[in-house]
């Protein structure tokens, strides 16, 4: 049987009701014989470490196995094996990261928004990057995860209103655990040249841990400019430094420490573009400190307060040039170049106390508190120099109840407010049904909101010709904040989650449906009048949708114009037939639909106005499909293989064609070693080895990377 023949038939849609009848005949023998663990507990749900069939939404945990054998070089990449999300192939551009699709439309909006992001419970958005998360800046290497907790749906009651539509938290090994030295690194084509250090030891009563890594490679291999696929400017060089200490401060008191620095540089700019996209660099890092006190009351009772600050910028500065044709002044038609630098600069302050506690057998409970100042600079966003802030605080709290032996409750909400957008109330509610043993069912019902960055409520970007090439002094407006309330999101779900211990195997199913009423969008609105625009002053738009008259010409804006409405299922399968075997496989149907709510609004032609609902539908592949396979060999040999497909989906809303279904096949041979006291692990690794890989665009392929990774531990 050929490789293909063999893919087909193995990921095929009768696979799930193959392995359903093989689940629904286990063989006979003792559980503790054939399966020697239980159901994960997690921590990242409610706040209240639960067992997995207890907690009121859907996870999956990326553990250290599954972390080592996938050989992926970033943590966006491992997020592939969760059912549901969508990654964009890596490149100098962030990561693109969603959930069940909704993903941006315009280049402005390069950071996904809708899924929070923590490093040990930090979160990682930044008002910068348009409260988004900027994964070339995510600090922590691969090598200090102890395992990644993914929510599969809204939990704002816990994290905030940025975990609209989902969590990926991640969690990092404790310090006492990794002492000595650890030296790894990644050769291979494409330009990858990855190196990092580690130390791990004891100063004092205190657990230290400290991590340098530098990343390296040339991302995407090919570009279709003017006509032709030619190689194009797209490496990226990014550094990490990571210090975290643990300290004792009594037997029931904790410090923890932790400080980091992330640095990216990449390159832009197409090769055909000198003038209007000139070949440039973009640098950009991340500088944070964090402090969490922890206090153990009792063995029942604990308390929490945590202070984190963080500093992002970027820089790029480049002449672009402008042209645009106007008939507010002569002559018609007016072109010039301009300083360009898209970066800026933002402070964020957070300070969160949260109390844990269990005041009946049957009962426990969480509550907290928190406060988030931040602060931004961009010219790019704002259009001046001075400093747009805003301050929120949010209250939150969840309980778990069990009144009868079967059945579990939990109930939990949250009230944010925002100096800018006002108030949001989140509530969610949810019971577990243990209806026979290793058979649970869950129900759950939830409501969340997502809070608009700074640039959708405050921005003003422009155009000017102020630097004296034009004496007339035009104005393009590029974006104009026109008034913009939270996103809502109500969510209903069904679960399923069962332990088959005689076949040593879990499944975890989700069913959901999805109601966004207000989702935003950033489209043309007409400007006001005290906001002229000459680019487009030209009173009459005989395209327009609505063949309304713009005297003061439009400009982009975020709008509350659409109703989305998304639902389908998705599962999960982790099977371990032997001791030396283990396979994991994921699946999701996606189906979203979307309409404008009010299309009087938008000042577009009738040619742009179906792009922007149409984004939105083929935000999400419908069908899309994970596996990975490690299996043990003799002489400490181990062999991964992962599988992923999806059909076709549209990143952009101005592509007039979608991303082509794909298929990607990664697979990663290793070998451990002692060598004395050190001990350490050889391995080669090779991604996309079947077809290349289109990027955010159909004019950007990855192609085959393959490279050897060295680790050494003394």
């Amino acid at each position: 049987m050929n490789t293909k023949t063999l893919l087909s038939a193995l990921f095929s849609p009768r696979l799930p009701v193959l392995l359903g009848v093989a689940m629904a005949c286990p063989a006979q023998a003792d559980e503790e014989d054939v399966f020697f663990s239980s159901l994960p507990v997690v921590a990242s749900v409610s706040r209240l470490p639960q067992q997995l069939s207890e907690t009121p939404a859907s996870v999956t945990v990326i553990d250290q196995e599954m972390i080592r054998a996938s050989g992926m070089r970033t943590v966006e990449d491992l997020l592939r094996l969760v059912p549901g999300f969508q990654v964009t192939s890596h490149n100098q551009d962030p990561a693109i990261v969603a959930y069940h699709g909704l993903s941006y439309g315009l280049s402005s909006e390069e950071y996904g928004p809708r899924v929070q992001v923590l490093v040990d419970g930090r979160s990682q958005y930044s008002p910068l990057f348009k409260s988004g998360v900027n994964w070339n800046l995510l600090p922590v290497a691969l090598e200090n995860i102890e395992r990644i907790e993914v929510i599969r749906g809204s939990n704002t009651i816990s994290y905030g209103s940025n975990a609209f539509m989902g969590v990926v938290n991640i969690i990092t090994t404790d310090p006492a655990l990794t002492k000595g030295w650890t030296v790894s690194a990644n050769h291979g084509n494409n330009g990858i040249r990855d190196e990092v250090l580690r130390w791990g030891g004891s100063v004092g009563d205190a657990n230290v841990r400290f991590t340098a890594r530098s990343f390296q490679d040339d991302g995407f291999q090919y570009g279709f400019y003017s006509n032709q696929w030619v190689a194009s400017p797209d490496n990226r060089q990014s550094q990490l430094f990571d210090l975290r200490a643990d300290i004792p401060l009594s037997d029931r008191d904790e410090l923890q420490l932790t400080g980091t620095f992330a640095r990216d540089m990449s390159q832009y700019g197409r090769p055909d573009r000198p003038t209007s996209d000139p070949i440039r660099n973009l640098e950009q890092s991340s500088t944070a400190f964090n402090v969490l006190w922890r206090r153990t009351l009792s063995a029942k009772e604990d308390i929490k307060l945590r202070y984190g600050y963080t500093e992002d910028w970027a820089y790029s500065l480049a002449l672009r040039g402008v042209s645009f044709n106007t008939n507010r002044v002569a002559p018609a038609s007016v072109a010039f170049q301009l300083p360009i630098d898209p970066g800026g600069r933002s402070k964020q302050h957070e300070l969160e106390f949260e109390h844990l506690l269990a005041p009946l057998q049957n009962l426990r409970l969480m509550w907290g508190s928190g406060l988030k100042s931040t602060a931004v600079q961009s010219v790019a966003q704002f259009s001046s120099l001075d400093r747009k802030g805003r301050f929120a605080y949010r209250v939150f709290g969840n309980m778990e109840y069990r009144p009868v032996d079967p059945v579990i409750f939990n109930l939990g909400a949250s009230y944010e407010h925002d100096n800018i957008t006002g108030g949001m109330f989140d509530p969610r509610t949810s019971v577990n049904v243990h209806i026979a043993p290793g058979h649970t069912l869950r129900l759950a019902a939830s409501r969340a909101h997502r809070n608009p960055s700074l640039y959708e409520t405050s921005g003003y970007a422009q155009t000017r010709d102020s630097y004296g090439t034009n004496p007339t002094n035009l104005t393009d407006v590029i974006y104009y904040a026109q008034g913009v309330r939270p996103e809502r999101i109500d969510t209903v779900e069904l679960g399923y989650l069962a332990e088959l211990k005689p076949i040593r195997a879990t499944a975890d199913v989700r069913v959901f449906s999805e109601w966004i009423p207000n989702y935003i969008q950033i489209l043309p609105l007409a400007l006001p009048t005290n906001t002229p625009d000459d680019k487009e002053s030209n009173g009459l738009r005989n395209n327009a949708v609505n063949f309304a008259i713009y005297p003061n010409g439009r400009a982009d804006s975020a709008a509350n114009i659409e109703n989305v409405h998304i639902h389908g299922y998705e599962y999960q399968l982790d099977w371990r037939p032997f001791d030396s075997t283990r396979l994991m496989y994921g699946n999701a149907l996606v189906c979203v639909a979307a309409d404008f709510t009010d299309v009087s609004r938008i000042a577009d032609d009738f040619n742009n106005v179906p792009k922007i609902v149409r984004q939105t539908r083929d935000s999400a592949p419908t069908h899309s499909q994970s596996a990975m396979l490690i299996q043990k060999l003799p002489y400490d040999v181990t062999a991964s293989v992962m599988y992923f497909r999806a059909s076709p989906m549209r990143w952009r809303r101005n592509d007039d064609n979608p991303i082509d279904a794909s298929e990607r096949i990664d697979w990663r041979l290793a070998k451990g070693f002692r060598l004395g006291p050190m001990g350490g692990e050889l391995a080669y690794i090779s991604q996309m080895v079947n077809e290349q890989q289109q990027g955010r665009t159909i004019n950007r392929l990855a192609d085959r990377v393959h490279w050897l990774s060295l680790r050494v531990n003394f």
